[in-house]
């Protein structure tokens, strides 16, 4: 199973619901979505997927953005929220980052109508194992999801653990890529289960490192995962040449599109074929540039097609 982690930002929250409109997101798929801020497309995007009968993990207690606060804010959102989180098909995510877990996270599920079975922890502090292990002294959390720390998959492993890595090399800036043009990715999803657990999770081709703001980049880049012959991820960098200035923006992706289709041309097979990349061909058949969101949104509805397809043929 694979779990994608997704910030609830406009453009991951819409790849989603693209995938799940075309018919084309796997049942191997569980998206994980740390919301950024409270929003309308939020809400709708997870509405829409469990009333789909697809499950989906909300990160109730973000570790970025104003998403709490903006409940808190707000008693007809909070209520909204909550609603929500009361289907069956609709599981709670929580950082276990802080001691107010052994009062928070217990009253956090049963306002929301679920026991502690029902909820997926993030481990993100060692430390806090201890406070595991008195919420969940009698069972296991449905799923834990870890990093890559012995002490943690020793305890997870064959206990509900998810192991979570972020196999994105973030490079700034953008040009940098330039020198790095194709780069090892991932082969977690070959592996998980010999390692003990249920399931594998990573942040796509976004990385961990979360940006409030974006702004016009010198250099325009976009990043196409692939599978090698032995079902490998690579990721393959597309960047524009022309990067001496914020300016020009269309004629920079216009350079990284070139690359783009002649790379598409010289391997085209199955094994690459999604909806997101022929959506980037067709941005280069019309000339058309999408704008970096939308090349975001494209990047990652190929990332979660190219990775439910493997797990069907593994």
């Amino acid at each position: 199973m694979y779990f994608p982690f997704l910030r609830g930002k406009q453009h991951e929250l819409l790849a989603l619901r693209d995938l799940k409109d075309s018919d084309i997101l796997s049942s191997e798929i569980l998206p994980v979505i740390e919301p950024v801020k409270y929003s309308t497309q939020l809400v709708n995007t997870v509405d829409g997927l469990v009333k789909d009968n697809r499950k989906v993990i909300l990160i109730m207690n973000p570790s970025v953005g104003t998403f709490v606060d903006d409940l808190n804010d707000n008693v007809e959102q909070m209520e909204e929220v909550i609603q929500l989180m009361h289907h069956p098909n609709a599981i709670i995510g929580y950082f276990l980052n802080s001691n107010s877990a052994l009062e928070e996270l217990p009253q956090l599920a049963q306002t929301c109508g679920k026991s502690l079975e029902d909820v997926a922890i993030f481990h993100t502090d060692l430390k806090k194992l201890d406070i595991y292990e008195v919420i969940f002294a009698e069972h296991e959390a449905k799923f834990n999801f870890i990093s890559d720390i012995k002490p943690l998959k020793r305890r997870f492993a064959n206990n509900n653990g998810v192991i979570l890595r972020d196999s994105f090399i973030k490079r700034t800036p953008n040009a940098e890529y330039l020198n790095h043009q194709i780069e090892w990715f991932s082969s977690d999803h070959l592996d998980f289960e010999e390692e003990g657990f249920i399931g594998f999770s990573d942040y796509s081709i976004v990385g961990e490192e979360f940006s409030e703001k974006g702004f016009g980049a010198k250099a325009v880049a976009f990043h196409i995962i692939y599978p090698d012959e032995a079902k490998n991820l690579w990721v393959r960098h597309f960047v524009s040449d022309s990067n001496e200035s914020r300016s020009d923006q269309a004629g920079k992706f216009g350079e990284a599109i070139y690359k783009f289709v002649d790379w598409y041309e010289e391997n085209e097979t199955s094994s690459i074929d999604t909806q997101g990349l022929y959506e980037l061909l067709n941005c280069y058949k019309k000339g058309n540039f999408p704008g970096l969101g939308m090349l975001k949104r494209y990047s990652i509805k190929h990332h979660l097609e190219i990775i439910g397809n493997i797990l069907v043929k593994v």
